[in-house]
């Protein structure tokens, strides 16, 4: 999980600062000695570890991580915008060390105000109350997928979007905020191996994956996070396929290949089995195991289910592995097992295919 830490600290007004004002800002009247308004913003990043990743350990990338812009919008009691502050990439980067200072317009003690923070992701001039910002939408979701070796490399749209939200109370002299903020897609990383039970069952036979498809997808998700209480309406039709990215590492004939694939998709409510993201997997069998040949292959495709962390559940931010094991040639047959990864909580799931 990617947080940030966002300490908000009330200083004293400095005219510069004050003439420094977006558009949006109203020059506050100070109160209790000018403390009130003036805001310190740190925002902290993760540190990007450095070395070869193994694949399905839910390990968080440096470009799932990168910023390339920044919003902060904070609004009253009414919902009514009372400062947009757009935050350049030198000043996010260098808020660790710089802290980035910015005024309130208005407020006073026991105020309370809603912050939100948009990373990588523009927010239009013309919502400005907070009733707006919560009907945006993410609709984008197929920009961030694309072939395995893509997808394991780089981030395939601008950077990831990142949203965080919270409430805090203005004090008479310091207020401290601090806020986290996720990913808005899931991340969802599967693994096929054949299982010892295949390969008793059909001696030298192998299969080959040669596509994996995963179909139901939510089309979109809300830009803020409100699954608290509700998910976007919207249909279940975002579909994307990816060709399985072979790894030989380790392969042997009591040691198969195994197959990888890495897909992001938006978050969605649990539901009953049949309304779940849908995973398909195309391949081919392989009787005598020499894949060179194909007079003796046969197509075959296996069909299963994402359970998520509970029920078909996907998170936002939440990392997924599964481990599809292949047991026989016929559809159903599959072991899933689904555990969550460090995005949030990995969540894995074992599924036999082919008993």
């Amino acid at each position: 999980m990617k947080k940030f830490f966002m300490k908000l600290t009330a200083i004293a007004v400095m005219p510069m600062l004050l003439a420094a004002c977006t558009k949006d800002e109203v020059n506050p009247t100070p109160t209790n000695g000018g403390k009130e308004g003036e805001i310190e913003l740190i925002l902290k990043n993760e540190s990007v570890a450095d070395g070869t990743r193994a694949f399905g350990s839910g390990t968080t990338e440096s470009w799932e991580k990168s910023i390339s812009s920044a919003v902060l919008i904070v609004y009253n009691t009414s919902g009514t915008q009372i400062l947009r502050r757009v935050l350049t990439a030198a000043e996010v980067n260098g808020s660790t060390t710089t802290p980035i200072k910015f005024v309130l317009p208005g407020v006073s003690a026991d105020a309370s105000c809603d912050f939100y923070v948009v990373i990588n992701r523009n927010i239009a001039d013309n919502i400005t109350t907070k009733a707006k910002l919560l009907e945006e939408l993410e609709s984008d979701i197929a920009s961030y997928n694309g072939t395995y070796a893509n997808v394991t490399t780089k981030a395939m749209r601008s950077g990831f979007v990142m949203t965080g939200a919270t409430t805090a109370k203005i004090a008479a002299g310091t207020t401290s905020v601090t806020m986290t903020v996720k990913r808005v897609v899931a991340k969802v990383e599967i693994q096929t191996t054949m299982t010892d039970a295949f390969r008793s069952k059909y001696g030298n036979g192998c299969i080959e994956i040669k596509k994996i498809t995963l179909s139901k997808g939510a089309e979109k998700s809300y830009l803020i996070d409100q699954t608290a209480n509700k998910y976007a309406t919207v249909s279940s039709s975002f579909t994307s396929a990816q060709d399985a990215y072979c790894d030989k590492t380790g392969a042997s004939k009591t040691n198969a290949y195994k197959y990888n694939n890495l897909f992001y998709i938006n978050e969605k409510a649990a539901a009953a089995t049949g309304s779940r993201i849908k995973v398909v997997l195309n391949a081919v069998y392989d009787a005598d195991g020499n894949l060179s040949t194909t007079t003796d292959q046969l197509a075959v495709t296996y069909e299963t289910e994402l359970t998520g962390a509970t029920g078909g559940k996907i998170a936002r931010n939440g990392s997924y592995k599964v481990n599809a094991k292949l047991d026989g040639l016929t559809g159903q047959d599959v072991t899933l097992a689904v555990t969550v990864a460090n995005w949030d909580a990995l969540a894995t799931q074992d599924v036999n295919l082919g008993q």
